[in-house]
């Protein structure tokens, strides 16, 4: 958010404003439950931002009110929250209103604004506010100016454009009115085509009309400018306090804002709310896609249309319909990675047709084009049996591979083979040698495709009578892979290698270097609370983060890279660290978000002055659920895994998982 020049007029008024008259509401959150609904709201800018972290720690609903609280844990680390409709919700023109109580402290301010991510320009033309947005700041509060001087009292609203540099401008006039520091306001932004005007309780501040020629703007510095740029593009809602200690909110509390049980630092929302002249119905929404997942559901995306707060599920199983509503008035669980709505419904095996509707006031658009999930052509990771090995390929020929060493008879013809599958990419069979210096016997590039295919080598032994089964990841694209049923033996003979299928759920008689490139895969639809083998860590969540923790203890090398990684799936928040083992300072971390398939998730950190660290996750969650980790990892990007139990195979082996936690190892 822009700092901005303040200049005010005055208002008093504490009751609740009625929306202009004309007007209808489409969207709202009333804030009644007691947890964040993440239909409306995303936790942005996760993890260390400005001056604080942003932690779903610092936000609470109960009473019928949102609360951010701002406070200080044990080290010394301020905690905040940043909630928007980012990936959820865009309206175009409107009134915009929310309901505030703001109790501000030095380094801390609060605001209502809008924003768009195109804010700026994208760099594919020249930036203009009218065609790439603005940010709109309906209310900012702040206890301190820069000056130390206290203007608790006073409530800023602003229009900001032309970036965040020295060519950044604002037309501002902002607000006076005794108490509006205490209590509850309603802070309200009409906005048209043409203009733009702020409202406190209901009653009119000023208006900044559209001018078309505001890039560059005809009133540049001037104190209280009428006319500025106006969006004409659909922007989102954001709700936030931040912390920027001794710049523009002046200086923090010496002591800290207090623990989240004593803080009195806290911006209070009884409601957000959006209402539109004359809605009309939204577009439909485009580039729908249809995604398997390996439990079965079928997670469904698109993109947004304007003014499109909710939306109608229909599928059918016959090409063209007729659809059966699933569900209704729904809102977007996660557009930033494509997944807008999960059919956990859906059986598995069987060929869906999906359209989606958009829906505003009540109205609704029309179908999206048709699209289907294709069982038919639902990837199988497995050729036979329940298992295969799975490689997830960055682009970058790492050289992992799986190996193993085979007795064999000198001077005899065998055949070296292995059934792939893919998304593209490359690896590499190879006879080889048991032993040094590496001498190759046979070996062939394999391009996967889509369909399980059969590739062989033959090579003779010579006086060799161990050799080297050997596939590795010779990619230089992103890819999945999967390689199932090896085989190594006599043409039409008996398969001399162990586990040749992973059917032990594991890499059992296998040398595999690194892990997180190669980890064993079932088929889809098998044990889908489990990645690999036949255990993971489940955590169940009240929706009040618990904080407790699955943790190890491991040695590093000092200054060197190393990646942390987790497989999860679920409904919830958990938080990957990795601090330090003896001071236990968090020195990185993210926030992951939960969803109904399997995802790979990592963390890369150099290890500064560390040499004794702690790899952990915990129960960060707002919201009530259940969520499954599997399969975690530590250790350079191609280089051995250092936990130990990383699938928690053996239950709690090699892991600290404290007492109360909601954690536990198990066949699930």
């Amino acid at each position: 958010m822009a700092l901005a020049a303040l200049a005010f007029l005055s208002t008093t008024s504490t009751s609740p404003a009625a929306p202009p008259a004309g007007y209808t509401q489409v969207w709202a959150d009333e804030f009644n439950g007691t947890a964040l609904d993440t239909g409306h709201w995303y936790y942005d800018h996760p993890g260390y931002y400005r001056s604080a972290y942003n932690d779903p720690s610092a936000v609470s609903v109960g009473g019928g009110n949102l609360s951010i609280t701002v406070y200080t844990d044990a080290s010394g680390k301020d905690y905040s929250a940043i909630l928007d409709t980012r990936f959820k919700y865009q309206p175009l023109y409107g009134y915009i209103e929310a309901r505030i109580s703001t109790v501000n402290t030095g380094g801390n301010w609060s605001a209502f604004w809008m924003w768009v991510d195109s804010y700026g320009g994208t760099g594919a033309a020249p930036y203009h506010p009218h065609t790439d947005g603005t940010e709109a700041d309906i209310m900012e509060h702040r206890a301190l100016d820069g000056y130390q001087n206290n203007i608790s009292d006073l409530v800023d609203s602003a229009l900001h454009w032309d970036n965040y540099n020295a060519d950044e401008k604002n037309a501002t006039n902002g607000l006076r009115g005794a108490g509006l520091g205490t209590g509850y306001h309603t802070y309200g932004l009409l906005w048209t085509p043409t203009s733009q005007t702020f409202y406190i309780d209901g009653v009119y501040q000023y208006t900044i009309n559209d001018d078309p020629q505001a890039d560059p703007p005809t009133q540049p510095g001037t104190p209280n400018p009428t006319t500025g740029p106006i969006s004409h593009i659909s922007e989102f809602l954001i709700l936030s306090t931040e912390v920027l200690s001794n710049s523009w909110a002046g200086n923090r509390p010496a002591g800290g804002y207090g623990s989240l049980a004593t803080s009195t630092t806290k911006m209070n929302v009884d409601y957000v709310r959006v209402y539109q002249r004359n809605p009309t119905a939204p577009l439909a929404p485009t580039d729908v896609t249809a995604a398997n997942t390996s439990t079965g559901t079928v997670n469904l995306g698109w993109e947004l249309p304007d003014n499109a707060p909710y939306y109608n599920i229909k599928r059918s199983t016959v090409p063209g319909g007729p659809y059966a509503v699933i569900a209704t008035n729904v809102g977007v669980q996660d557009q930033k990675n494509n997944l807008c709505y999960a059919d956990t419904t859906a059986a598995p095996g069987t060929t869906y047709y999906y359209v989606v509707s958009a829906l505003n006031g009540g109205l609704e658009g029309p179908n999206s084009a048709e699209v289907t999930n294709n069982a038919a052509g639902q990837p199988n990771y497995v050729h036979g049996g329940l298992w295969s090995a799975q490689g997830l390929f960055t682009g970058q020929p790492s050289g992992a591979h799986m190996l193993q060493n085979v007795a064999v008879a000198a001077n005899t013809n065998y055949e070296a083979g292995v059934w792939v599958r893919g998304s593209g990419g490359r690896i590499r069979l190879l006879a080889k040698n048991s032993g040094s210096p590496y001498t190759a016997l046979a070996s062939q590039l394999i391009y996967p495709t889509e369909e399980w295919t059969y590739y062989s080598v033959t090579f003779n032994t010579g006086a060799l009578t161990s050799v080297a089964f050997y596939i590795d990841d010779y990619s230089d694209s992103v890819a999945t892979v999967s390689v199932d049923d090896t085989f190594l033996g006599l043409p039409g003979g008996a398969n001399l290698l162990a586990n040749p299928g992973f059917e032990t759920g594991t890499f059992a008689s296998w040398n595999v270097n690194p892990g997180p490139v190669w980890t064993p895969r079932q088929a889809v639809g098998m044990s889908p609370n489990v990645h690999s083998g036949t255990e993971s860590a489940k955590g169940e969540f009240s929706g009040v983060p618990s904080y407790t923790s699955c943790l190890q203890t491991k040695t590093l090398a000092a200054n060197t890279d190393y990646v942390a990684g987790l497989w999860v799936k679920g409904t919830g928040t958990i938080r990957l660290l990795i601090r330090d083992g003896l001071t236990y300072e968090n020195f990185t971390s993210r926030f992951i978000y939960a969803t109904e398939a399997w995802t790979y998730y990592t963390l890369p950190f150099n290890s500064g002055t560390h040499t004794t660290v702690n790899f952990f996750f915990n129960d960060s969650s707002t919201i009530e659920g259940t969520v499954h980790v599997d399969d975690a990892f530590l250790g350079l990007a191609v280089g051995p895994n250092l936990l130990t139990n990383p699938g928690f195979e053996s239950g709690s082996t090699g892991w600290t998982i404290y007492s109360g936690s909601v954690w536990t190892p198990g066949a699930w």
